[in-house]
């Protein structure tokens, strides 16, 4: 009886438990096709269907699953920059995290991870409004560097101490990127060495750059050239701007030796300095006034050197040129035809045998201007026009205001002390009044309060 059970039996019991489960099935099979709803079912007979996986809200066992890309790493010690997905891998710093590769760092010193060992090597793995963030430490070489596309370099955690020391060691970095809008901008570095912008937009900001050569720190050829609180100090010019659009320089400092022929040369169609020092040369600021932009100064002091430097190196020739063309032509004036004018506003000028000169076809103004030990404090020459208000020049050795012969304008309210001389000159003839008028109505004084 048992082996009649234990054979059979337990046939008999699995070949019912295999009819209960097919009855099962069966009958969820057919629930499942119930729930279809009318739009998937046509979907699922329609030869049109691309994707033969396209249900909504279904997914078969047998669909090809869909590769991930791993994140690829460039070159560098680790990886010196982001992958084709953005990211640092295992190192991620938030305030770094620019996506598409635009962000790299850069250790110029000892091997880091994810850095790049130099700038060169940086710049050709990032791209067009990217970023290279430099470890302070060990100085970085860029001598004779090319930058070809618009960049920051900065330093890593400059807000807090820490700066980037880049180097030129005798060959200037020159700065060409593709595209005239391209901006490549230095920011929170010590450079030592020299730039050459030859087109683009070329920014510093708190940047300190020294230049040890005799020739430009900072050259201009082409383009825009802003500074903002930096400094440039230079054996030679410290700003030779040949020729370009725009120069813009707000507060820090430019100073250039006792010999150079100029702290800052400016041939552009216009230029706005405001809240800096410039101090040195034989001629602080000399402003060509060949574009039709206006040229502005605020606020700008303008000096030789300290007392003590100037008793050993002497007084400079002039603080500020303003550089005019022709004083006209054979053809009749209108009041509309297009032309620059300057305007200088407060500030300082001492140091210099001429404070300020206004040279023949300028339309320039100048105002609140302090000059202190000039030869002559405000020099016009003939054909150009000026406004001179509430200037003060103290200690003058010559003469107060020199006016050629031929230069118009008006002077008002002017405080002029002279050690020797006149206080105003107009064509070798000399006053001390108040109210004057010279030319037959060309040059008008008002105002003038005179000690000579």
């Amino acid at each position: 009886m048992r082996d009649r059970f234990g054979v059979t039996g337990l046939t008999r019991l699995f070949a019912a438990a295999v009819l209960a489960a097919g009855a099962l099935f069966a009958l969820a099979g057919s629930n499942a096709v119930q729930a279809y709803s009318g739009a998937q079912a046509e979907a699922q007979s329609d030869p049109r269907s691309v994707d033969p996986y396209s249900f909504p809200n279904i997914d078969l066992c047998c669909k090809t699953p869909k590769k991930k890309k791993k994140p690829r790493r460039r070159g560098g010690y680790g990886g010196g920059g982001y992958g084709d997905n953005g990211d640092y891998g295992d190192y991620d710093d938030g305030d770094y995290s620019h996506r598409n590769g635009r962000a790299v760092r850069v250790s110029c010193g000892a091997p880091q991870r994810y850095s790049y060992s130099s700038i060169s090597e940086a710049l050709e793995h990032v791209r067009e409004g990217g970023r290279i963030v430099v470890r302070p430490g060990a100085p970085c070489d860029v001598s004779g560097l090319t930058i070809d596309q618009g960049i920051t370099i900065e330093s890593d955690d400059y807000e807090y101490g820490g700066r980037a020391d880049l180097r030129g060691n005798g060959e200037c970095v020159s700065i060409s990127p593709s595209y005239a809008s391209s901006v490549v901008s230095f920011r929170g570095v010590d450079i030592d060495g020299c730039l050459t912008l030859q087109h683009g937009r070329l920014d510093f900001k708190e940047v300190n750059l020294a230049s040890r050569s005799s020739d430009d720190a900072v050259r201009i050829n082409g383009g825009t050239f802003s500074s903002t609180d930096s400094t440039i100090r230079a054996r030679g010019t410290a700003i030779n701007a040949k020729r370009g659009v725009m120069v813009s320089l707000t507060g820090g400092g430019f100073a250039s030796g006792a010999r150079a022929e100029h702290v800052i040369r400016l041939e552009v169609d216009g230029a706005n300095l405001q809240n800096t020092m410039i101090k040195g040369g034989v001629t602080g600021v000399y402003v060509g006034m060949q574009g039709r932009y206006p040229v502005t100064f605020s606020r700008v002091q303008v000096v030789r050197g300290e007392a003590s430097e100037i008793y050993q190196i002497g007084p400079g020739k002039a603080g500020i040129v303003i550089g005019g063309s022709a004083p006209g032509d054979d053809l009749p004036s209108l009041p509309n035809l297009p032309g620059t004018s300057v305007s200088i506003e407060g500030g300082v000028v001492g140091g210099y045998v001429d404070g300020i000169v206004f040279s023949s076809g300028v339309r320039g103004a100048a105002k609140g201007v302090n000059i202190v030990h000039p030869g002559r404090g405000i020099v016009v020459e003939a054909g150009a026009a000026v406004d001179l208000r509430e200037n003060k020049i103290t200690h003058a050795k010559r003469t107060g205001i020199h006016l050629a012969g031929g230069a118009s304008g008006s002077a008002s309210f002017n405080d002029i002390q002279c050690d020797d001389g006149h206080c105003v000159c107009y064509d070798g003839e000399c006053t001390s009044r108040s109210d004057r008028e010279f030319g037959r109505g060309a040059f008008r004084m008002s105002g003038t309060r005179c000690d000579d």
